[in-house]
């Protein structure tokens, strides 16, 4: 910690943000559920920083309003458009270690998503979990090295003491944790959970419209009783983890029914009015159900791209403070590592839909991770996934100011 002076001889306090993983060039910050790609300049900001000195006071201000670092004075965090690079960078950074890794709490989930990307890793599996089997989830989950893990399924909420142990397996082995749920389940039990872990919890909602959203995210009628609503769920999620001050994002798959422009600008209103700031969008690829030849029609249009485009130049005009990320995985659908509810290694099968697995080694397992990480995934759509590569650059960079959490 460290004071930098400035002209008016005012002094300024700066630090590391509580949380904040810094992995070479990139920097993850987990209230917001955000990558960044810093520039030389701002590096080499962050750098000192790091070692308790002065780094430039406009590249200290700006890792500041991204929530990089915190400074005392307080320096306000602002909305975040655009590809995340921090600065000027020609190409994003090359990664060889994974940035985050997805690890099943259970195959089990009350919904019946139209599109749901994981099915394959579901069905046939969730009938025969075992503790033995989250016993490689949990030893995978500790070898992979990557920054961030994410507890998913399946519905977490479905096996809470799981997803308690899983949670404490991958914070423990120092990595932020994300939490991905329907909110569908018992969400309060968890949040005791979620706040000593620091996790950071996704919740699913694909449309402000109750009765679109529950169209394409059904209740499973095996599970719940009939009327059940994802929509009424996901949204008291949303409250619970509010009034709890848990970091909530919501993320949306953008499919033909939902991604039309006016149905997102009223989703991204509705969110913002929850309280809201930081919104992910996926948009639907091929692979799981909507590899199935029947829901060809459920693909989002050849323009999503555009429709996305504008939503984001909009919602940087108008000043909306929240923050919106765009996966990208239309354009690198092979950009994700999985852990299965058998404790395996998934990667992306593009051409047939579904997954390839590899079974771990009981010894070597963080050898064997990096092997497959580097030999099946695309590793430029890995690091663009979550660096918001299909964005074009924001010239602002940052936007209005997000209320202070």
């Amino acid at each position: 910690m460290f004071a930098v002076s400035e002209r008016r001889r005012t002094s300024t306090t700066v630090r590391l943000a509580p949380g904040v993983r810094v992995r070479d060039s990139i920097a993850y910050v987990p209230r917001r559920d955000h990558f960044f790609a810093l520039d030389p300049a701002h590096l080499h900001t962050l750098r000192r920083v790091l070692a308790g000195k002065a780094g430039g006071a406009a590249e200290t201000r700006l890792l500041a309003e991204l929530g990089i670092c915190e400074t005392d004075p307080d320096t306000p965090r602002r909305a975040f458009f655009g590809r995340s690079v921090v600065g000027r960078l020609d190409a994003l950074p090359a990664v060889t270690e994974p940035l985050v890794v997805n690890c099943f709490a259970t195959a089990y989930c009350p919904l019946r998503c139209l599109y749901c990307h994981a099915d394959d890793l579901m069905a046939g599996y969730r009938e025969q979990e075992s503790e033995a089997w989250f016993g490689r989830v949990l030893r995978a989950a500790a070898a992979t090295p990557a920054m961030v893990g994410v507890v998913t399924g399946g519905e977490p909420l479905a096996r809470v003491e799981r997803s308690e142990r899983l949670i404490a397996r991958l914070a423990g082995t120092g990595k932020a944790v994300v939490l991905d749920t329907s909110g569908v389940g018992d969400f309060s039990r968890l949040v005791p959970t979620l706040r000593r872990y620091r996790v950071h919890v996704r919740i699913s909602l694909d449309s402000a419209d109750p009765a679109g959203n529950d169209a394409l995210r059904p209740a499973n009628r095996r599970h719940l009783p009939p009327g059940t609503s994802s929509a009424v769920y996901a949204q008291d999620a949303i409250r619970r983890a509010v009034r709890a001050d848990v970091p909530c994002s919501v993320q949306t798959v953008v499919t033909a029914r939902n991604g039309d422009l006016g149905t997102l600008l009223a989703l991204r209103d509705r969110l913002v009015g929850l309280g809201v700031t930081t919104w992910v969008l996926h948009v639907v690829v091929p692979v799981g159900k909507a590899a199935r030849p029947g829901s060809a029609g459920l693909l989002a249009p050849a323009h999503v791209q555009q429709v996305l485009d504008e939503l984001v130049r909009r919602t940087a005009a108008e000043g909306v403070a929240i923050d919106i990320r765009l996966t990208g995985t239309h354009r690198a659908p092979n950009s994700t590592l999985l852990i299965s509810a058998k404790g395996e290694l998934a990667v992306e099968n593009v051409t047939d839909g579904g997954k390839r697995l590899f079974t771990l080694p009981r010894i070597g397992v963080r050898g064997a991770v990096l092997r497959h990480f580097r030999a099946h995934v695309d590793l430029a759509g890995h690091a663009g996934r979550y660096l918001n590569e299909s964005q074009p650059p924001w010239a602002g960079a940052t936007g209005a100011t997000l209320p202070r959490a």
